[in-house]
């Protein structure tokens, strides 16, 4: 079956080959094509502009090289359908999406500005996915590059950890690779992200050392930032790919190792956390957050004052807070309150009109924003949309040979399920680098889907006339 010969084909592709002077040349020639190096700049701007701000202390303005990046790429990508009178269905669910809830915050005075604002925190990274479904030149070996380079990330990440921890660096919320100030949750983002690719990769091949070193890479760097949910995150998503295994017709006790690997890797974590985080850091053990009453109590804490109004809230009190705010009337509860109502600018000035108002200020989640913004209604499309990418690339990877495409549909598929989750734990749709990575993917893998039904629509063409 397809599984069998992705197999085969995995172990083909490990054997080393001496690369000819045409595969060289080819190699270096879409290294060098705009869309590559456009890509390349976003993700380089998102990787280090935060650590030039924090630690090196450059001027914040810095950071909008990121947003001049991304709108490159949002302009190039219009250009390039306007030149090959192509226009994706996307792009019309993007701009219908916009209408429904653009409407209700400019009826109600909010300014253009914030509302475009809105707009722009909201569609700017799945823009990266139209451009990268556009391109028609990737390489047949992009699947398998793009993996590689996503472990290799990880790794520099990690790296650049422990040599911060040897400066001096303390354990915490900012000891997150080259993220910058309390950029733990673009780490930790970035890590379930390659977790996943890992699990989409032993889907694909049943190969173990690979999501292996990744599983323990991602320990490491959870541990040298003080990430709770680490282990959480893992066994949500290591559930998830047992259920995928045995809807495809797999055994149980080929992950019998796993489940023994995760227990041991929690034995191995929680010890550490507790004697040296603990009583360096005064943090709580993590088995007291299994008491339901301290469990809650994190959760659903108001935070704490800082001068300016704004709180540090729990992540359930971000829903049960934004559901109440939404119970206005019934079409704000079915709709929100739009877009941009509860986004911000510091560098530009800009406020939402909810956001004015609210003595919580920003939230700390993006489901707690969302919920706000966009209500019931908008949730569900997102959730809906989530639930047919998933389904299409599942269907992807089942029926596609090369072992390196299967990993990235599956890795992608069970990262892609799980946006509720992602999105309940942290401000997910703000970090910048898995954002691209993911993105970018998902434009890829569509590619090939769609690629490949135009092939075969081909194919049966060619068949009827011969």
């Amino acid at each position: 079956d397809n599984l069998n010969m992705a197999r085969q084909e995995y172990l083909y592709q490990q054997t080393p080959a001496a690369d000819t002077p045409g595969k060289s040349h080819s190699r270096a020639d879409w290294v060098r094509q705009g869309w590559f190096l456009l890509l390349a700049l976003v993700l380089l701007a998102e990787l280090f502009t935060p650590f030039l701000v924090w630690p090196l202390r450059l001027p914040r303005i810095i950071l909008g090289v990121v947003e001049i990046a991304l709108a490159m790429t949002v302009f190039a990508t219009f250009i390039y359908m306007l030149k090959e009178d192509r226009v994706p269905r996307a792009v019309l669910l993007i701009i219908g999406l916009s209408l429904v809830w653009s409407l209700s915050p400019m009826i109600e005075g909010q300014s253009l500005a914030a509302t475009a604002w809105g707009w722009w925190g909201m569609f700017k990274y799945p823009f990266l996915a139209l451009f990268a479904y556009l391109v028609q030149g990737w390489p047949p070996d992009f699947a398998r590059r793009f993996f590689r380079f996503c472990i290799g990330l990880l790794i520099f990440q990690i790296i650049v950890q422990l040599i911060m921890f040897a400066l001096g660096f303390p354990i915490g919320d900012s000891l997150a690779g080259t993220f910058g100030l309390k950029g733990v949750m673009q780490f930790t983002m970035l890590v379930f992200f390659i977790v996943s690719l890992g699990l989409g990769h032993w889907l694909a091949t049943y190969e173990r050392k690979t999501l292996l070193l990744i599983l323990a890479l991602g320990l490491l760097g959870s541990t040298l930032n003080a990430t709770k949910f680490y282990l959480i995150g893992v066994g949500i998503l290591a559930a998830a790919t047992l259920l995928i295994h045995l809807i495809r017709g797999g055994q149980i006790r080929q992950l019998f190792i796993y489940i023994v690997l995760i227990a041991g890797a929690a034995a191995v974590f929680i010890p550490i956390y507790n004697s040296y985080l603990v009583n360096a850091m005064g943090l709580k053990p993590l088995q007291e957050y299994l008491n339901l009453e301290t469990a809650g109590n994190y959760i659903f804490t108001d935070g704490s004052g800082n001068g300016d109004l704004t709180y540090n809230i729990g992540r359930g009190l971000a829903i049960t807070y934004g559901w109440q705010q939404i119970q206005r009337d019934l079409t704000t509860t079915l709709f929100g309150f739009g877009i941009g109502t509860r986004s911000q600018s510091e560098l530009l000035g800009i406020r939402g009109s909810v956001l004015q108002e609210d003595v919580y200020g920003v939230g700390v989640t993006t489901m707690g924003t969302w919920i706000q913004e966009i209500g019931v209604v908008g949730m569900l499309v997102f959730m809906t949309i989530c639930l047919w990418m998933a389904t299409k690339m599942f269907q992807y990877a089942r029926r596609v040979v090369d072992p390196y495409r299967a990993t990235l549909a599956y890795g992608l598929m069970l990262f892609t399920l799980f946006w509720p989750l992602w999105q309940w734990y942290h401000k997910a749709w703000t970090a910048g680098v898995m954002m691209t990575l993911y993105w970018v993917a998902i434009g890829y893998i569509f590619n090939q889907i769609y690629a490949t039904g135009r092939r075969r629509r081909v194919g049966r063409r060619i068949g009827r006339l011969s």
